[in-house]
C-alpha cells in the first residue's frame, strides 16, 4: 500500500464486486506445471478436505494457500491473478455489512498478497523482498505501512484516514521514511505533497482477515487488492 494516487473518487464504488464477473480460466488454457493451478492440477489437502466449521473458514484456508502459492503477488501472471481473484471473491461474499470496519481493523496486519505495484507486495527491487505490514490506530485516525527487509532496512509510510462510509475511507499520505539496522531515528524522511490521497474499499474484515481494494479510479479499485492477516510484527514483540 505504498502506491501514491490522486484525489479520492467522486462516486462510490460500493459493492460492485458482488456483481463483478471474473474471467474463468480453464484448466486447459493454463500453463502446464503452473505453481498456481488452484482448482485443478494442484490437489492439496485443503482442496479436497473441506472439514472446517463453516464454508467461510474453508474459503479462508483456500485463500491462504492461494496467496502462498502466488508468492504474495510477486511476478505472477494474469492467469494466476485470475485464479487468486476467484478465491478472494469467495471470501468477500461473506462480509458482514453490519460489522464496524474501523473497530475490527485496529491493530497490525501482515500483507500476504497484493496485485498493486511494488513495494506494496513486499518487493523492494529485483530479488530483494521484505515483509509488508499495516498498522491502524483508530484513536487518532492514523496508519502506517511498514516494509521491513530483515533487520537492516525499514521503509515506513505514515498517513491518516477519514471514514467516509463504514467500508470506504479516504487516506492521506503524510511522509515516508527510511530506517537502518533497527534504529528508531530515520536516516531519511520525505514529505508527500499536500493532498496526496487515495481511496480504500474494505471488502472483507473480521478479527483475523482484512481485504482492501485501493486506488484512484473504479478500475484501480478492482485491480489493486490487498489481502492481510492479523499478525504483530517481530519488532513489536520484544
Amino acid at each position: 500500500m505504498f502506491c501514491v494516487s490522486s484525489p479520492p473518487l467522486s462516486g462510490g464504488y460500493r459493492w460492485a464486486l458482488a456483481t463483478k464477473t471474473t474471467t474463468n480460466v480453464s484448466t486447459k488454457s493454463r500453463t502446464r506445471g503452473s505453481s498456481l493451478s488452484i482448482r485443478a492440477e494442484n490437489k492439496s489437502y485443503l482442496n479436497v478436505n473441506n472439514n472446517r466449521s463453516s464454508p467461510l473458514e474453508n474459503n479462508k484456508d483456500q485463500l491462504l494457500v492461494a496467496c502462498i502459492q502466488a508468492k504474495s503477488g510477486i511476478n505472477v501472471s494474469n492467469e494466476e491473478k485470475d485464479s487468486v481473484e476467484e478465491v478472494i471473491q469467495s471470501v468477500e461474499q461473506y462480509q458482514d455489512k453490519d460489522a464496524n470496519i474501523e473497530d475490527l481493523a485496529m491493530g497490525y496486519w501482515r500483507v500476504i498478497y497484493s496485485t498493486a505495484p511494488p513495494p506494496s507486495n513486499g518487493q523492494v527491487i529485483g530479488p530483494i523482498v521484505g515483509t509488508a505490514f499495516q498498522s491502524i490506530n483508530k484513536d487518532n485516525a492514523t496508519y502506517e505501512n511498514v516494509l521491513a527487509v530483515g533487520n537492516w532496512l525499514t521503509l515506513r509510510l505514515k498517513a491518516t484516514y477519514e471514514v467516509l462510509e463504514n467500508n470506504r475511507w479516504t487516506v492521506t499520505f503524510k511522509s515516508i521514511q527510511v530506517e537502518l539496522f533497527e534504529k528508531k531515528e530515520p536516516v531519511f524522511v520525505k514529505d508527500f505533497p499536500e493532498g496526496t490521497t487515495r481511496e480504500w474499499l474494505t471488502t472483507f474484515q473480521d478479527e483475523e482477515w482484512r481485504i482492501v481494494r485501493a486506488g484512484r479510479t473504479e478500475k484501480e479499485l478492482m485491480n489493486n487488492v490487498f489481502v492481510m492477516r492479523r499478525e504483530k510484527p517481530w519488532w513489536e514483540t520484544y
